[in-house]
């Protein structure tokens, strides 16, 4: 394999591994319909910390500013609870073929069809992952009025905290 494919390739299988994804928390992330969940920076998408971090419909805080019912929040977990094992088992098979092709790149003499072949393997686990997710986060998105959507997606006030100030 040439050095400029060798870079090549080292250049995909390194925004491939940016861009996977923790599924098995299945609303803290999503490409398709990111702006339900705010991103942490670290290409997981993570609304709050805390006990429920991908649950947000559940804070105090966010049920009073979207306005949300008890039923919408209902909904919202059953939808959770329905996809969840589906996008555990897609994100588990996306690491497997990950894990594949690891040795493949890796080796001393590298078979450039076998890496490709398993490149696109690694592409096609990635796509049934994120239409498995973004499936459920449309179901989400439907659950909600156009109102409470607009809100969801309005930027939220950041908070910094200030060091205290020595006199």
């Amino acid at each position: 394999m040439t050095l400029q494919v060798r870079g090549l390739l080292a250049v995909v299988l390194g925004v491939t591994s940016a861009v996977a994804q923790q599924v098995p928390r299945a609303l803290e992330q999503s490409s398709t319909l990111n702006s339900i969940i705010a991103k942490d920076g670290t290409n997981s998408f993570r609304f709050f910390a805390g006990a429920n971090p991908g649950r947000w419909w559940t804070r105090p805080e966010e049920i009073e500013r979207l306005g949300l019912s008890a039923e919408q929040r209902k909904n919202l977990n059953d939808i959770l609870q329905q996809h969840r094992l589906k996008l555990i088992d897609l994100d588990a098979a996306l690491q497997k073929e990950e894990v594949t092709l690891e040795p493949l790149v890796n080796a001393d003499q590298p078979d450039d069809a076998k890496v490709f072949a398993q490149v696109d393997r690694v592409a096609q686990a990635r796509a049934e992952l994120e239409k498995a997710n973004s499936r459920m986060l449309w179901q989400v998105r439907r659950v909600l009025t156009p109102d409470q959507w607009k809100l969801l997606q309005s930027p939220r006030p950041t908070i910094r905290l200030q060091p205290p100030t020595v006199k």
